[in-house]
Formats: structure tokens, sequence, C-alpha cells
């Protein structure tokens, strides 16, 4: 799976400048890499909730990354952004709370542009905080064994013709 923010390189926060804005938010966050260095080609190692993680991040000129023919539908958007940041991860629960969390936190800092790519889907900053809740809700049931959670009920769909979200096929996943 992979998401990629696009912003500007001198907007580019610090992990410790992440990390903060992420903590305040209220989650029990951690980049356990150099909190003075900024993303880089070196991955991110992470916990959420105590449930430590990485992932792959690579950085690129924007221009590169959108004229990829898979990119491509992201053009309109790009005005002034010059650099992405792709985090690139498997089917991690944990990694995937931490790659939305320092998403947000990318939006806040520095109105980054983040997007799905395996669904061609723009993220909101509203998105990405709906999703992590899920996330971690997925985690917490891969870590509670013999505890049986209660499934969400989901109401009567009427439009049988919905896409499945992202997060749905996630989920399916592990089924």
């Amino acid at each position: 799976m992979t998401q990629i923010a696009f912003i500007r390189k001198v907007d580019l926060p610090t992990n410790k400048q992440i990390q903060e804005v992420i903590q305040k938010l209220g989650y029990d966050f951690k980049i356990l890499n150099d909190l003075e260095k900024q993303i880089d080609e070196d991955g991110l190692e992470c916990s959420i909730n105590g449930h430590q993680t990485y992932f792959e991040t690579y950085l690129d000129e924007t221009e590169n990354v959108i004229t990829e023919p898979e990119a491509e539908w992201i053009k309109p958007d790009i005005t002034n952004q010059d650099i992405a940041i792709s985090f690139v991860w498997g089917a991690d629960f944990s990694a995937g709370a931490c790659i939305g969390l320092i998403s947000i936190a990318l939006i806040d800092l520095s109105n980054a542009l983040v997007y799905y790519m395996d669904d061609q889907m723009k993220y909101t900053r509203e998105m990405l905080v709906a999703d992590t809740p899920q996330f971690l809700a997925e985690l917490n049931k891969q870590t509670i064994p013999n505890v049986k959670l209660q499934e969400v009920v989901k109401p009567n769909q009427t439009n049988k013709q919905t896409k499945d979200t992202f997060w749905d096929r996630l989920k399916n996943i592990f089924k």
C-alpha cells in the first residue's frame, strides 16, 4: 500500500515536530528514529499505543512522481509542492495508523496534499482523523486474544453499487 504526501521542501518538519503534533492530538505515539532529522529515505520506525512498527519512506521531486501514469490524476491539485513523500507498508494496522497520523501532522504543519495511491483517493484531514480509530480498533482485535469483540452493525445499504472503501478492502485482507 502506498500513501503519498506532497509538500514544499522548505516546509518539511522534523520528526520531533511531527511527533509533538500527534501527541497533542491525544495519541500515545512516538517516532523512534532521530527526532532532529526529517523524514528521509531510511524509513520510519514508530510506535502507537505501545505497538512498534516500521514502514518504508521515499522522497522524490513532485514532477517525477506526477508524470508516472498511475499518478497523472493528481496533477491538477499540485501548485507549489515540490517534494513527494511516499509511505509504503503492508497489511500492518499499526503502520497504517502511524502513517495516517503522520499525514495529519504534515497537513497541519505544512499544508500537505495526501493521496492513497492504490484507490486513487485524495485524503482530507477529516478522513484521516476518522480512519485512525478504525485502524486502532483492528490493531486491538489482533492483540487481545480470546476476547470476543462486538462487531459493528452497519445499516442496510440500499445502494448496492457503492464502491468498497479503502478501509473495507483492508479489513477484507484479514477475513
